[in-house]
């Protein structure tokens, strides 16, 4: 067990605060103020703003560098909403979540299951999983752990309210595999640079890293993998569920070829979303961190 210390309590009471102020707060201004916090955040790093240039000048090559700039300042405000989202699911219950989510394409277009479902940096995966979770009844989930075990374990609580339960990035696949085997929903974030034991494979005009491991568990067991996501609308907390694709493995006995076909075609329905709501993208994660060299031309 991870020991709590004094600043772990400094640091979840200043949790705690940050949250009841937002919720006070009219939702309106909540969500403008952390969107301006965002885009000065762009400004103001040289670094970001580099990393979201080369991703986006890949994109859209036939737009302008102010253009693109421009792209990357608003993504990125909207990206830090997604914090105030997940402060919001925490204190808003189920019935008043249902008005604000338009979740209809998951109870269209998802299988029952088991099934996998993989999703981008985009629009907001903290909603996307309460979502999936809505339609299945639970689901596993894979997500960046926090320090500090209050705040972990208050996330825990209350997105189990939410039927989510969350597992470590860091072996966090074999929760998803035991609760597929038993007919649940495995979801995960497959869009990060993965430094270790990562396929090379095309995103968005460069070779990258990228996650195999959910890609490897529905080629062994013969899941179907849903890929989509959810983006905001307006500028506030509400959302929309997208569902581009079912995607099923066709096993051709070559089950490296197949893990590495799964990818890149999780990898195209990804870009296509992300060309779709380029303003709603994480740009500024550096995703060909690790990449290898390029070929020559």
């Amino acid at each position: 067990m991870t020991k709590v210390r004094f600043r772990h309590r400094l640091e979840y009471a200043a949790f705690r605060t940050v949250i009841a102020v937002a919720n006070a707060m009219p939702e309106v201004v909540a969500y403008g103020i952390v969107a301006a916090i965002g885009r000065l955040f762009f400004r103001l790093s040289k670094r970001r703003q580099g990393i979201a240039l080369r991703m986006l000048r890949n994109a859209f090559p036939n737009r302008g560098d102010a253009d693109l700039l421009r792209v990357g300042r608003i993504a990125t405000g909207n990206i830090f909403k997604v914090g105030l989202d997940m402060m919001r699911l925490s204190s808003i219950d189920r019935e008043r979540q249902r008005d604000r989510f338009d979740f209809r394409e998951f109870e269209q277009k998802l299988p029952p299951p088991p099934f996998l479902g993989v999703t981008a940096h985009l629009g907001s995966w903290e909603v996307a999983a309460v979502g999936m979770a809505q339609f299945a009844g639970s689901a596993d989930v894979v997500v960046q752990t926090f320090r500090n075990p209050l705040v972990q374990g208050f996330l825990e609580r209350t997105r189990g309210r939410a039927g989510l339960t969350l597992h470590p990035r860091r072996g966090g696949i074999r929760g998803l595999a035991r609760a597929l085997e038993k007919g649940g929903v495995g979801l995960q974030a497959v869009d990060q640079n993965q430094r270790l034991r990562g396929l090379v494979v095309p995103f968005s005009g460069e070779l990258a890293r990228t996650g195999r491991a959910a890609a490897t568990l529905a080629v062994r067991k013969g899941y179907p993998v849903a890929v989509g996501a959810t983006v905001r609308v307006g500028t506030g907390f509400r959302f929309k569920g997208l569902i581009v694709d079912v995607l099923r493995v066709e096993p051709s006995g070559d089950r490296e070829r197949d893990v590495e076909h799964l990818v890149r075609e999780i990898n195209a329905r990804l870009e296509g979303l992300v060309l779709q709501y380029p303003e709603q993208y994480l740009w500024i994660h550096d995703r060909y961190r690790t990449r290898p060299p390029q070929p020559e031309p």
